[in-house]
C-alpha cells in the first residue's frame, strides 16, 4: 500500500483499487457467472451465490489475486485465511442488504479495527471485485465512511439504514467494472437499491485473520483441482502455523 492508500483506509475504512481486473479477466469470470446464475425475476430481483471461488480457474485466481494479496498482508496480517465468498447478481429495481456492520460486539466480534504503532489490522475483512460498473446513483455498495471508528454507530436511524432516506454521511462510490472494493467489515456498509439498467455483477470474497472464523463452515480444498500449495494454505480451516502468506510452511517433521 501506498502512503496515500494507507491514509484514505484509515480515514474511510474502505479503499478502491482502480483496474485490478484485465479484460481479459473480466470475460472468463462472466462467462462462468453466466453459467452459475440462479433464475432472476420480476419477483426476485436480488439474490446471492456461495463458493463462487470454486467456479474453476479464473475463480481459484482471485483467492490470492497478486494485486490484491499485498493489501491483505498489510490490513489482515501475513497469516490471512479466505472464510467466504458469494457472487452477487442484481437487476433494476433489487434490494441487497440494509446498512449494517459497525465495530465489534457480542454477537460479530470479529468485527474490529486496529491501529498501533504504524501498522493497521482489520478482523473480518472484504474484498469485492466488481464485474460490472455502477455509476454514483446506480445502487450497490454504499457505506458510512469512518464509522470503522465512531462511537455512535447505533444512532443510525431504521430509515437510513433501510434507504428510505439517504443523508449525506452515506455514500454510493462509483466504479468501473474491473475495479476492486477492499473493506473492513467495522464500517457500516451494505447494498443500496439498484437502479441501473444493466445487471449488478459483485464477487465478495472474505477473509479473516487466519486464528478467526466467521462461517462455521469450512473450505474442503480438496474440491479445488489445480490450486496452489499457498491458496490450500489460504482455504485451510483456522490456525495459525504453517500458513504465512508469501513464503514456504514450516516443515512439521
Amino acid at each position: 500500500m501506498t502512503p496515500e492508500e494507507r491514509f484514505v483506509f484509515d480515514l474511510q475504512g474502505y479503499l478502491i483499487i482502480k483496474q485490478v481486473l484485465s479484460p481479459h479477466e473480466l470475460a472468463s469470470l462472466n462467462e462462468l457467472a453466466d453459467r452459475w446464475r440462479p433464475p432472476l425475476s420480476t419477483e426476485l430481483k436480488h439474490d446471492r451465490v456461495f463458493r463462487a471461488s470454486a467456479w474453476g480457474p479464473p475463480y481459484h485466481a482471485l483467492i490470492d489475486h497478486p494485486t490484491v494479496v499485498g493489501y491483505l498482508v498489510e490490513l489482515v496480517g501475513p497469516h490471512f485465511r479466505l472464510d467466504h465468498d458469494f457472487c452477487i447478481y442484481t437487476l433494476k429495481g433489487g434490494t441487497g442488504d440494509a446498512l449494517h456492520g459497525g465495530e465489534g460486539s457480542d454477537d460479530r466480534p470479529d468485527h474490529w479495527y486496529m491501529y498501533r504503532d504504524g501498522v493497521i489490522r482489520t478482523g473480518l475483512t472484504v474484498v469485492t471485485y466488481c464485474l460490472t460498473s455502477a455509476r454514483e446513483g446506480d445502487g450497490g455498495f454504499c457505506c458510512v465512511p469512518g464509522s470503522h471508528k465512531s462511537n455512535f454507530n447505533d444512532a443510525i436511524p431504521g430509515d437510513v439504514r433501510n434507504y428510505l432516506r439517504q443523508p449525506p454521511y452515506v455514500v454510493q462510490p462509483a466504479v468501473e467494472a474491473g475495479d476492486v472494493i477492499v473493506t473492513t467489515e467495522a464500517l457500516i456498509h451494505g447494498t443500496a437499491p439498484w437502479k441501473a439498467r444493466h445487471e449488478r455483477r459483485a464477487l465478495l470474497y472474505k477473509y479473516s485473520p487466519g486464528n478467526s472464523a466467521w462461517m462455521n463452515e469450512y473450505y474442503n480444498a480438496d474440491e479445488y483441482e489445480g490450486i496452489t500449495e499457498q491458496q490450500r494454505r489460504i482455504l485451510a480451516p483456522p490456525s495459525v502455523g504453517g500458513r504465512l502468506i508469501g513464503e514456504r510452511p514450516a516443515s512439521l517433521g
